[in-house]
């Protein structure tokens, strides 16, 4: 009589790589970790969380990126709306201009579990 087939066949784990540092940054000539200087409250981010940016990702609506303007790189989030971008952080909200650079998107985010 053969034996029935183990429940789980077919529903096994992705191969996550040999360390989670290879699982987090896929790309690492291109990935740059980022660590949160403020509360980022819409993103739910927390001052000392980190940001795994890549820097070649392509920004779609909700995301967050890093953005340069006048020599200043912040985090923001990346609305799609009526055909142009727009750029809110906690503080500010506004249309994305030609003045401003994509840095990169966000792939994951490494949160600060550590209670002070």
């Amino acid at each position: 009589m053969a034996a029935f087939p183990s429940p789980a066949a077919g529903h096994e784990e992705k191969y996550i790589g040999d360390s989670l540092h290879e699982h987090i940054i896929r790309k690492p000539s291109v990935t740059r970790l980022v660590p949160v200087d403020r509360d980022f409250e819409r993103m739910n981010l927390r001052k000392g969380d980190i940001a795994v940016i890549e820097i070649d990702r392509r920004p779609h609506d909700k995301c967050l990126a890093m953005v340069n303007f006048e020599g200043d790189s912040f985090l923001c989030q990346l609305f799609w709306r009526n055909n142009k971008w727009f750029a809110v952080t906690d503080d500010r909200t506004g249309r994305v201009t030609e003045e401003m650079c994509l840095v990169g998107v966000a792939r994951c985010f490494i949160k600060d579990l550590l209670l002070e």
